[in-house]
């Protein structure tokens, strides 16, 4: 017999099922590391300034990679579901940037369950803040500042997007989640503790406002319907606002794969990006 449906039609199965991105791509085991491996050789690599303090939890921390005396800055926010992964893992994003002329910078913030997500949204926000008010200390300009996440990073990419739009002059969101409330039937939500309000609040796409910075949004065309539905929702509502707005599915990548592609000076992906940077 069928279990009740609990959102959107789907019962527990379902959303496990469109929301467990570990399960779908076992491989991702071999992914992280090499993720771990790459980007441990481009911070042996380039030159930069690693584990920057900048708050009072251990994870608020910061790696800035220059590009030259008034570089625009990239920031990259790293994705793991709010509960997992870290900063160091995604050095490799910054390499093909810098090459490019771009300033990087990776934030780190808490996790959950040790913060709350509410508190987690604040070390991202603080992180923003603190790199775009110390961009000149490695030779990037605040004032041509780009945020992009995975995952997550992209639920929080987005979320600052809408926040600072001053401060943020474009954003690139990789096969984030925008509306949080499938999570409260999900087995993350015993770390993430989001009830009702929470997971409404913290949506991205119930915070929509205008004027916004350009948004791209992109992921692999191996995701989930759930996940393509999110983007589709995520996108219409920006536009219904009069913000601009480029969707991106990129062929053959999963919620992974996505990542490396994006990182690929060769792809669509990356080459949105640097459009979206050079327009900042």
């Amino acid at each position: 017999m069928a279990s009740e449906p609990l959102h959107r039609g789907m019962d527990a199965a379902e959303i496990d099922r469109q929301y467990n991105f570990r399960k779908l791509v076992p491989e991702h085991v071999d992914i992280f590391a090499r993720w771990e491996a790459q980007s441990a050789e481009v911070r042996g690599r380039l030159p930069g300034r690693f584990d920057i303090p900048v708050g009072p939890h251990p994870r608020q921390r910061v790696d800035a990679f220059p590009a030259g005396d008034g570089a625009p800055l990239l920031v990259f926010i790293h994705g793991g579901y709010w509960r997992g992964l870290s900063k160091d893992m995604f050095s490799f994003v910054a390499e093909p940037f810098v090459a490019k002329g771009v300033a990087v910078a990776l934030i780190g913030y808490g996790l959950c369950p040790d913060v709350t997500l509410d508190t987690l949204v604040g070390h991202a926000r603080h992180g923003l803040a603190w790199v775009a008010e110390h961009a000149g200390e490695f030779g990037a300009d605040s004032e041509r500042l780009v945020v992009a996440g995975h995952s997550a990073g992209g639920h929080l990419a987005a979320t600052l997007a809408s926040e600072e739009p001053e401060l943020v002059k474009g954003a690139f969101a990789l096969s984030g989640i925008y509306d949080l409330e499938p999570l409260l039937h999900f087995e993350v939500n015993e770390q993430l503790r989001l009830d009702a309000e929470s997971a409404r609040r913290l949506s991205p796409i119930h915070a929509v406002k205008a004027p916004a910075p350009t948004l791209v949004l992109a992921l692999g065309a191996e995701e989930t319907d759930e996940m393509h539905r999110q983007q589709a929702d995520y996108a219409r509502t920006w536009a219904a606002e009069g913000n601009a707005i480029r969707e991106m599915v990129e062929p053959g990548a999963n919620h992974f794969t996505v990542v490396d592609r994006f990182a690929d000076p060769q792809g669509d992906l990356f080459g949105a990006a640097m459009d979206l940077i050079e327009g900042a």
